[in-house]
């Protein structure tokens, strides 16, 4: 098989780390993509400050060729994290985008949790940000204008899969997954590669 020489940008989930995304990293390495395994504080800063800060900094550090594309694939509150960047910043080689199990339209859990101020100051900022409220974070964003794949687990107990789903995106699949493990299902795994590489599950 030809090596593809496209990027694939994976960016995990609320207090996770990037260890979370390494089953999925060495599959779509197989598959042929150069991986960008992003770590990122989940539980010390907002939203927008991972998409400006750490997120930006990696992709000018780690995707600087333009000549390739750059794709990602998110999990949970990094499909967030995405849709915000890429709202704020345009790229001529954007690829395609793949989320599994996000909270577009917010979580309910995030509605329960972020009610207790020692839950706040455990968990951190981003979790008021990702509310079923209209003016959270994920309902003020703008529809994408590039390629989505959405993802989502019927067992998911923290985002359900009406709240996945995500207006203009390309193709939906659900699984019979819960949400902390739902990169790690060889189904997923499967889905998300031929998504990028043909834009549909």
């Amino acid at each position: 098989m030809t090596r593809s020489k496209d990027y694939v940008v994976l960016v995990h989930g609320f207090w996770r780390t990037s260890k979370s995304m390494e089953k999925l990293a060495e599959a779509l390495a197989q598959a042929g993509y150069e991986v960008v395994n992003v770590d990122y504080p989940s539980k010390d800063e907002t939203i927008e400050s991972i998409s400006d800060g750490h997120l930006k900094n990696i992709l000018k550090e780690k995707c600087s060729d333009s000549k390739r594309k750059i794709n990602f694939v998110t999990h949970s509150m990094g499909g967030i994290i995405v849709r915000h960047f890429l709202e704020n910043n345009k790229f001529k080689n954007l690829g395609r985008v793949v989320m599994l199990a996000p909270p577009n339209n917010g979580s309910k859990m995030a509605d329960v949790f972020s009610k207790f101020e020692v839950v706040n100051l455990v968990l951190g900022p981003a979790l008021k940000q990702l509310s079923t409220s209209k003016k959270s974070l994920p309902k003020t964003l703008a529809r994408p204008d590039y390629e989505v794949g959405v993802i989502a687990g019927k067992l998911d107990g923290k985002v359900s899969v009406k709240s996945t789903k995500l207006d203009g995106m390309k193709d939906f699949l659900v699984v019979p997954s819960a949400h902390s493990f739902i990169m790690d299902w060889d189904e997923v795994i499967l889905a998300t590669i031929k998504f990028l590489k043909k834009g549909k599950f």
